[in-house]
């Protein structure tokens, strides 16, 4: 078809837009426009009417300045900026490559370009600088869609030297996805330190748990190590020590074979170690550095659902059945497991993460309240017994602070425990250390910036309580704090953004409460907040790390009087006559909910444990932040 043919066919083409009956028309042709471009391509080609000359590497290409012009701000301003380049015959472009600037020309004579892995990066430097922005975006988007984990940190190193930045923040993104396949490749190895350090810090990285973040920055050192091992401080900044377990990682750094970079490690791990053991330090180390001391945002977190009792809704107290079972939530999945079960069935249990292990404190079953510890480790997946209590206790408040556990109150078997014991995990020994300023059991209990709140709860008169007290650990003092509102027992407390909130929970004249209330340490007073929807009691509260989560629905029991036995070996508590007030409930029971970082290593989902969705009804259940072993 000749050239004549093919117009006219493009003008009736336009010539139809035309509405019958009117005596005008509009004619917007893309066809003219196609025709125009390739006709100046054909005298391009041929050299016609090109007024320059441009020199790239030694190779001269014939254009023509207007048309240039009209494609590129850069040529725009070369040619028309009153620069010394606008009236010269030939022009030289410097670092550019003259098979990278032939393809450039044809996308500007032609409108298309051929982009493949092997040009892709320097079309889109040279696109960038001659500012053709069009290429810079289909060779972006090219990119994209090619990134895996072996070629994500070259993209992104090379992003950041052109300074993409929509590059590079899809390349971060990319990087904090797929970290744990990232991490493993050389490209990682080749990151400069300072890259290194900003990505590792941040709160995107999608891992299981923090030993991850420690183990891929160690392979970054270990990959040259006369030259890196001077930034194993800096490096290693990045990581959240608090979070992991020193045992595991002293038998890391066992197997480094360099000296100096060993004892290094050594020493600063034990730094470490000693101020995480210091109350004084350990406690200015969480206000200082607030962030080292939680999970990242994006890491994955397990929930565990620990005893409690079950029994038939409507059903009658003798008929309730304390639980042995332990299920796990898993927030990437969205589903729950069975794991290990305890050694003891137990409801009114305390639950506290101290080192990465998961303690259980306490209990009762059948009317015995226990003494006995239990330790969980999510890597190994198995309990173990710890050291028993010296007085057996349930309802009782147990939390980790300073690197040390605390079992607070509780019913030790005749009365309200005034007593607190301290746990050392090191020595396997809880001992007695002082005694509470207003004994109480079924309150809530949480550490905030190296502090322990007790709030609510049951006193010895067996009144629901509005009182909330705080203990320092290090000075061994405790100090009032302003009343709640409501009188609370069975109330689920956590910790939020630098307050403290009492969720629903309990008292005679009300009932299940739905009511929520927030204390704030730095304006001394609590406020009320948005209430639930629905009432509910005996629930234990979720520290997460942008809300805060409940489990809710228990039985409220009233104690009289008890005495002490031994069962087993063990020593346990009788307890006698019970009054018991019923609710509507969705569950009932005393168990325990623990919040979990990441899966042990290599985990695999099944592998042993029975995936279900639905979990077991009980209820009551304390929910804490296990830190990363």
């Amino acid at each position: 078809m000749s050239s004549l043919s093919t117009s006219a066919m493009c003008g009736n083409a336009a010539a139809a837009m035309a509405t019958p009956g009117c005596d005008q028309a509009v004619l917007a042709s893309d066809c003219h426009a196609r025709l125009m471009l390739a006709q100046m391509n054909k005298l391009r080609l041929r050299t016609d009417f090109c007024d320059v000359g441009l020199n790239v590497g030694g190779r001269v290409f014939r254009v023509h300045r207007l048309v240039l012009a009209a494609s590129s701000p850069y040529f725009s301003a070369l040619f028309s900026g009153g620069m010394k380049e606008a009236d010269k015959d030939e022009v030289h472009i410097i670092g550019v490559d003259p098979v990278v600037f032939e393809s450039l020309l044809e996308f500007v004579y032609t409108g298309a370009i051929n982009v493949t892995v092997d040009n892709v990066q320097e079309l889109m430097v040279a696109a960038d600088m001659l500012h053709l922005n069009e290429v810079v975006s289909v060779c972006g988007e090219f990119l994209k869609s090619h990134i895996d984990s072996s070629n994500c940190v070259g993209i992104f190193q090379f992003s950041e030297q052109i300074g993409c930045l929509e590059m590079l923040e899809f390349t971060e993104n990319y990087f904090y996805v797929h970290f744990l396949e990232v991490c493993v490749t050389d490209e990682f190895r080749s990151l400069s330190k300072d890259q290194l350090v900003r990505l590792l810090r941040s709160e995107e990285l999608r891992i299981e748990d923090e030993y991850q973040v420690f183990t891929a920055a160690m392979d970054w050192v270990l990959q040259d190590v006369p030259k890196r091992k001077k930034h194993v401080v800096e490096v290693l900044e990045a990581v959240r020590f608090p979070l992991l377990s020193p045992q595991r990682l002293f038998k890391y750094i066992e197997g480094i074979t360099d000296f100096s970079l060993r004892v290094a490690l050594q020493t600063l791990l034990k730094e470490y170690t000693e101020v995480s053991k210091s109350p004084k330090e350990n406690k200015l180390y969480s206000q200082l550095q607030p962030a080292k001391m939680r999970p990242r945002r994006k890491a994955r977190k397990y929930l565990y659902a620990i005893g409690g009792y079950t029994r038939l809704q409507g059903g009658r107290w003798s008929d309730s059945r304390a639980l042995s079972c332990v299920e796990r939530f898993d927030t990437f999945n969205q589903y729950w497991t069975t794991v290990s079960s305890l050694h003891q069935a137990r409801s009114g249990l305390g639950v506290a993460v101290l080192e990465g292990m998961i303690y259980v404190v306490g209990g009762e079953k059948d009317s015995m309240i226990f003494d006995c510890t239990e330790r969980y480790d999510p890597v190994t997946k198995q309990w173990a017994a710890a050291a028993s209590l010296n007085f057996p206790r349930c309802g009782v408040g147990v939390c980790p602070c300073h690197g040390a556990l605390y079992a607070l109150g509780g019913w030790i078997g005749s009365e309200i425990g005034k007593t607190m014991e301290r746990y050392d995990p090191e020595e396997n020994k809880w001992e007695v250390i002082g005694s509470m300023a207003v004994p109480r059991y079924y309150f809530g209990c949480c550490e905030l910036q190296g502090l322990i709140y007790v709030i609510g709860g049951i006193s010895d008169e067996g009144m629901e309580l509005r009182s909330a007290e705080m203990y320092d650990p290090i000075s061994r003092r405790w100090s009032a704090l302003p009343v709640m509102v409501t009188r609370r027992a069975y109330v689920g407390v956590a910790c939020l953004n630098n307050s403290i909130y009492a969720v629903g929970g309990w008292n005679e004249a009300l009932g299940a409460l739905e009511t929520v209330e927030k204390y704030c340490p730095e304006e001394v007073k609590w406020l009320q907040m948005s209430p639930f929807q629905l009432s509910c009691f005996s629930l234990k509260t979720v520290n997460g790390n942008v809300c805060a989560g409940e489990v809710g629905g228990g039985g409220i029991h009233v104690h009289s009087t008890r005495r002490a036995v031994r069962v087993r070996g063990q020593r346990a508590a009788v307890r006698g006559g019970r009054k018991s007030h019923q609710q509507r409930l969705l569950c009932a029971g005393d168990g325990g909910l623990c919040g979990d970082l990441r899966p042990s290593p290599g985990h695999v989902d099944g592998g042993g444990e029975h995936d279900h969705q639905p979990l077991r009804r009980r209820a009551g259940r304390t929910l804490t932040d296990i830190v990363n072993p």
